[in-house]
């Protein structure tokens, strides 16, 4: 989920530095926790084929994109943003950017590379869209790319006033333009005092842009045209200012607001905004993510899942500092005993197996990856979730590499290396 004023990247891919999704943030920074995988024995030499390497400076941010490696760094002369083609080949292109950053997110559509910075109180482009296949600037915006929408082949760009949309004043911009071409589509004044969500990748046509405010009134906006679709008048203790909290999920709008010492949950369906079901859940502060047939919601001592359809409680753990969904199929947990990392089946609740001293690859696109390095060796050893059979299935490992940089795309694994370069190593998917 993104707020529409909090710049940040909502990747499909894998994370980069910049390029971590609110989904993949909302339970805390779990990345680091190390674990270990029950009865995966060790390749007797590395299973991935090293296809590139390009030598980084020390402000850079970098990410797999279809078919190549872009690399987006500060040099002296200015920000550049670079493409190398996968496997191997020259770069493609190099374009200098305007004001951009290192600490910028990239993303792909509609044969656009899109570039956002998030800097704010930065003056300049906050949104650069080139050309994939020349590099040429198709176009520019000083707002913040707060979702794309691959159903219509549009981008939904914000201002960015404040910490979060409902924080209160000043109003923000809210537009939709065309991904190819920056051709404004249509634009609204979200009203200071409102809070507001939209996920950050649009792939259902009725998904909508949900705004709660302070007077208590709920809309969903249309985003084929960006009016209004449809509205209901929430109770007060739902409104704004009381601790409620608005969730645009890709077939639902859930508002959640604490009360007696927990979190009361209403979902309202995406056509008239009626309520189809209603959800009290023990605790409160939730932060609540789309996983795939559930909600997940959690916070730092708990972690629950509801049936999206009924709002009831599936499962739930008290887990020990964080909870985080990786995919659509399956949640890390920290459960009471510590240092019994766990994977979990998203679904059903069941762990999956116990996990050790491995890091995890956030926000995947496919399968989680993990890393573990090895220190004597300098050898990042790297696994993957294994379906057939169920388990964790190592790949091979990979030198001088830094588990932390990480992640992988389509059948090709990136790092930052400790000799200040991104290389690149290709595997078998399957």
């Amino acid at each position: 989920m993104i707020d529409l004023d909090l710049l940040v990247p909502q990747p499909e891919e894998p994370p980069w530095p910049a390029d971590a999704r609110r989904r993949w943030l909302i339970f805390g920074a779990f990345a680091l926790v190390l674990f270990m995988v029950s009865g995966a024995a060790a390749p007797a030499g590395p299973a991935l084929v090293q296809v590139r390497t390009a030598t980084l400076v020390a402000a850079s941010s970098y990410r797999i994109l279809g078919d190549a490696l872009y690399v987006a760094e500060v040099r002296p002369d200015g920000n550049w943003l670079t493409a190398y083609p996968l496997p191997a080949g020259p770069p493609r292109w190099s374009t200098r950017l305007d004001v951009l950053a290192s600490n910028v997110a990239l993303d792909e559509m509609d044969g656009v590379i899109l570039v956002g910075m998030f800097q704010p109180g930065v003056s300049g482009d906050h949104t650069a869209a080139l050309d994939r296949v020349t590099g040429a600037l198709r176009w520019r915006s000083p707002l913040n790319v707060a979702a794309v929408d691959r159903i219509r082949g549009q981008v939904v760009l914000t201002a960015y006033p404040a910490a979060r949309i409902g924080s209160g004043p000043p109003p923000a911009d809210v537009m939709a333009v065309s991904a190819g071409t920056g051709v404004r589509v249509w634009s609204y004044r979200r009203p200071g005092g409102c809070e507001g969500d939209l996920p950050y990748t649009v792939t259902d046509r009725r998904t909508g842009l949900a705004i709660l405010c302070s007077n208590g009134q709920l809309e969903l906006f249309d985003l084929d045209t960006g009016k209004v679709r449809a509205r209901a008048a929430v109770p007060e203790t739902l409104a704004v200012g009381f601790g409620a909290r608005v969730v645009a999920l890709p077939d639902r709008v859930v508002v959640s607001y604490p009360s007696a010492g927990g979190s009361v949950l209403v979902s309202f369906d995406l056509d008239r905004l009626r309520t189809d079901w209603t959800s009290r859940v023990e605790q409160g502060n939730y932060f609540i993510s789309d996983c795939g047939p559930r909600i997940c919601l959690g916070n730092s001592t708990a972690a629950l899942a509801l049936d999206r359809y009924t709002g009831r409680i599936v499962w739930s753990v008290r887990p020990v500092g964080f909870a985080a969904p990786l995919v659509d199929r399956y949640v890390l947990v920290a459960p009471a005993q510590f240092g019994q990392i766990q994977l979990v089946d998203i679904g059903t609740g069941r762990v999956m197996m116990n996990l050790g001293d491995w890091s995890a690859e956030i926000a995947p696109v496919g399968l989680p990856m993990f890393f573990r390095s090895d220190g004597a060796t300098g050898r990042t050893w790297v696994a993957r979730v294994s379906e057939q059979p169920s388990g964790v299935r190592v790949l091979g490992f990979v030198p001088d590499a830094r588990p932390e940089t990480c992640g992988s795309s389509r059948g090709y694994l990136v790092c930052r290396t400790v000799k200040d370069t991104v290389t690149v190593w290709r595997f078998a998917v399957g």
